[in-house]
C-alpha cells in the first residue's frame, strides 16, 4: 500500500470551490467537496486592488503580563480573542488572522497547557526581539512605497532581519522559491527509515522536520506573487485530529483526509507561486475572517473545537480558547 500518494485536491484550480469577494481585494475560494472530507480554503489579498490592506505580525508575548520575556501563556487567546483584541487597538480592523509560525512548548513554568517560547527571533515593527537561535527559514515582508514585499531569507542573522523585515518570524519550511520547490525528505514508508532527527537545512532544502512532514493532518501555509502584491493564504481542515495523523506516520498506516507537506508544495506549485512557505499546522490551524455582512467567521483549532466552524460578531462572545503563540493577520487601515 502506497501511502505517500499525493492527496488528489493538492492540484489547481478546484473546480468544485465556491468564490466568493469579501471586500475590495480580498478573494476567499472554499471547497468542500474532497471524499476524505477534508476541506479546502485559499484567500487571496490584493494589496494593488486595495492599498489600504496591510500585512503584519502579532506576537503574544509582546503586550502579556511581562512583555518580551519569551515566555506566553498561549493557550487561553484563540484567534478571536486575538482579532478582538488587534482590534481594539484602533489600528484599522482585522479582515482575516491566522495561527503562525512553530513555537515551543515549556511545561515548567506554569500553566495547565504549559507556556509558549520562541524558537528564534521574531520582527516586530523592523525590531528583532529574542536572541534564541535560528531554524530553517525566516518568512515575512517589508513595507515599501509601492506595497509590501514577501520574502523568505534562509537563517538570516539579526541586523539582516532588522534591515530585510518589518514583520517576520523564524521557524519557516520554505516550499517554493523563486518559482521552484526546494528539497524535501522522502516519505519514510517501511523500506525507507524515518530520518530521526530535522536536517540540517541548506538553500536548496524546505527545512525538514521529522514526523510533521508527512503527516496528513491540517495545514496552513502562505504564499506570494513575483512583484509581491499578492498573498495567498491556504488552510486545509482534516477531518480527524493530529495525533491519528502521528500515529498513522509510525505505524505505517494511511491516514484519512490532511495533507503533507509535499502536497502544499504540489499545491503551490500547479498554482504558480513565486514564494511559498509552510507554517505551523496540525491542533493549532486556525483562522478568523470578517464577511461582508460584518460577522466573522472562525475556524477553531480541532483541539477544542472538533466540530467545524462558528459565527461571531466584533465582541467574540464565547469564543474557545486554544490559541498559538504568534498571529499573522491582514488589516485594512
Amino acid at each position: 500500500m502506497r501511502l505517500d500518494l499525493p492527496s488528489p485536491s493538492a492540484t489547481w484550480p478546484w473546480p468544485n470551490a465556491e468564490k466568493s469577494e469579501l471586500r475590495a481585494g480580498v478573494t476567499r475560494w472554499y471547497d468542500r467537496s474532497p471524499a476524505d472530507g477534508t476541506t479546502l480554503e485559499l484567500f487571496q489579498f490584493d494589496f494593488a486592488a486595495n492599498p489600504r490592506l496591510r500585512f503584519e505580525l502579532y506576537d503574544q508575548d509582546e503586550d502579556d503580563a511581562v512583555p518580551f520575556d519569551n515566555l506566553a501563556d498561549y493557550f487561553p487567546f484563540g484567534v478571536g480573542h486575538a482579532v478582538r483584541h488587534l482590534n481594539a487597538k484602533g489600528r484599522g480592523k482585522v479582515v482575516a488572522a491566522w495561527n503562525g509560525l512553530f513555537f515551543a512548548y515549556d511545561f515548567k513554568s506554569g500553566g495547565p497547557r504549559g507556556m509558549a517560547r520562541h524558537i528564534g527571533p521574531v520582527v516586530l515593527r523592523g525590531k528583532v526581539h529574542h536572541n534564541v537561535g535560528n531554524h530553517r527559514w525566516t518568512f515575512g515582508v517589508k513595507h515599501e512605497k509601492g506595497g509590501p514585499v514577501f520574502k523568505a531569507l534562509h537563517l538570516p542573522d539579526r541586523p539582516t532581519m532588522a534591515k530585510e523585515f518589518d514583520f517576520a518570524a523564524v521557524g519557516a519550511q520554505c516550499l517554493v522559491r523563486e518559482g521552484r520547490p526546494l528539497r524535501l525528505q522522502p516519505y519514510p514508508g517501511p523500506e525507507n527509515r524515518p530520518v530521526p532527527q530535522p536536517v540540517p537545512s541548506t538553500p536548496d532544502e524546505a527545512g525538514h522536520i521529522p514526523l510533521v512532514d508527512h503527516m496528513r493532518t491540517s495545514r496552513t501555509s502562505m504564499a506570494w506573487s513575483r512583484e509581491g502584491r499578492q498573498l495567498y493564504l491556504l488552510v486545509v481542515n482534516e477531518p480527524d485530529h493530529e495525533l491519528g495523523s502521528k500515529l498513522a506516520v509510525k505505524r505505517h498506516q494511511e491516514a484519512s483526509g490532511g495533507w503533507m507537506v509535499s502536497d502544499l508544495q504540489r499545491f503551490w506549485l500547479a498554482f504558480g507561486a513565486w514564494g511559498a512557505v509552510n507554517s505551523d499546522g496540525g491542533a493549532v490551524t486556525q483562522l478568523a475572517y470578517l464577511r461582508r455582512d460584518g460577522k466573522y467567521e472562525m475556524l477553531p483549532p480541532r483541539i477544542v473545537s472538533p466540530n467545524g466552524r462558528r459565527e461571531f460578531g466584533p465582541d467574540f462572545e464565547g469564543a474557545p480558547e486554544g490559541g498559538t503563540l504568534m498571529y499573522f493577520f491582514v488589516r485594512e487601515d
